[in-house]
């Protein structure tokens, strides 16, 4: 099979759904022609130069990144500054870039669920289903063959798909219900509309009251028994994201509930709290924010970078399962622009 760029595309997006990402976010194929062949992918955090020469190094045709190039409308492309210099290079070399960022953050086994399982946490749950995902679907029709409706149903993701005679009315009007995602729901009507069942029925998408258990934002997991003390917890976070130090504030004898949020989810603080965590991982913490007003309580800032990274050996591994034809890298690039120096003379928590 020749592997074009779409399929890699299309497979992002059933994991990580464009629909979910932030406003002011930009997601799905920022360069590049869907239609092109892919032989080699390079996975990366942020897109950089270094990571364009790298990938042209390996000879990749497609890039796929978490943070996005282009977040901004741009005006125009050139090698005047570093921006235009990428997408340039991008262009002349014919590497697309595929970028999943808040999409990919609030998808399930997305950036925080990688955090979560790279701490060790079992029994993981979104922290935050605040996502108005899922839609209530209606489908009135004459068509006889009832499983063959709730099939297609099915296929399309559609759950606790069910349906009903409609009474006094002729021709045997059936009534199907179902919940959906509802960025399946424009690909399901259209399946519905060639199989002809929308010619003599009705097709109605309502609002659910409740969220998605697929899709939501940060993780909740914990440790087994009594958990562990907090001098091991945070050195356990140190080692599991190779980091020599991290910023936290407040204190907890045993941490057993932990809430996480790769990249900056100092906005699920409260959450956190309310969820019973004994512990909260996250990023960019600002400085009066680090004042928890809660007892037995801790508060962690383990990088940006340092909190998302994991999920690029992540995505590699997802895009090399899904597509064994293909070689998958992740990049050997450190794109973290932030340096920490840490003296020698004294290694005392401060």
């Amino acid at each position: 099979m020749n592997t074009q760029v779409r399929h890699i595309t299309n497979f992002m997006h059933q994991w990580a759904p464009p629909e979910l990402k932030l406003s002011y976010d930009n997601v799905g194929l920022l360069v590049g022609d869907s239609a092109a062949s892919v032989s080699r992918v390079l996975v990366c955090l942020d897109v950089t130069e270094a990571v364009v020469n790298e990938a042209l190094e390996k000879k990749c045709e497609l890039i796929v990144s978490h943070h996005p190039l282009i977040f901004k409308k741009i005006s125009s492309i050139n090698p005047s500054d570093e921006q235009g210099r990428i997408i340039y290079k991008l262009i002349r070399n014919n590497i697309a870039l595929l970028s999943a960022h808040t999409n990919l953050d609030a998808a399930l086994d997305g950036v925080s669920f990688v955090l979560a399982n790279n701490l060790g946490l079992d029994n993981l749950q979104f922290l935050d289903k605040g996502y108005p995902i899922s839609k209530k679907i209606s489908l009135t029709t004459e068509f006889e063959d009832s499983e063959a409706v709730l099939k297609l149903m099915n296929y399309f993701s559609a759950e606790e798909a069910y349906f009903y005679g409609v009474d006094g009315r002729k021709n045997g009007l059936k009534c199907f219900e179902a919940t959906i995602d509802s960025h399946n729901v424009n690909q399901l009507k259209s399946a519905l509309n060639k199989e002809g069942l929308l010619k003599s029925g009705t097709f109605q998408v309502s609002d659910m009251e409740s969220p998605s258990d697929n899709f939501g934002m940060g993780v909740i997991g914990k440790y087994p028994d009594e958990g562990i003390a907090m001098d091991e917890f945070l050195h356990l976070v140190c080692r599991a994201l190779d980091v020599d130090a991290v910023r936290y504030s407040g204190q907890s004898e045993r941490i057993k509930r932990v809430a996480v949020c790769g990249g900056a989810g100092i906005s699920l603080k409260d959450k956190a709290m309310a969820a019973g965590a004994d512990a909260f991982v996250t990023s960019d913490i600002k400085y009066h924010e680090y004042f928890t007003e809660k007892n037995n309580f801790l508060l962690i800032d383990a990088g940006h970078y340092e909190s998302e990274f994991p999920v690029v050996e992540a995505i590699r591994k997802e895009l090399a399962e899904a597509f064994e034809q293909l070689q998958v890298d992740a990049t050997e690039e450190v794109t973290n622009p932030m340096k920490i120096y840490v003296s020698e003379f004294n290694n005392k928590s401060i």
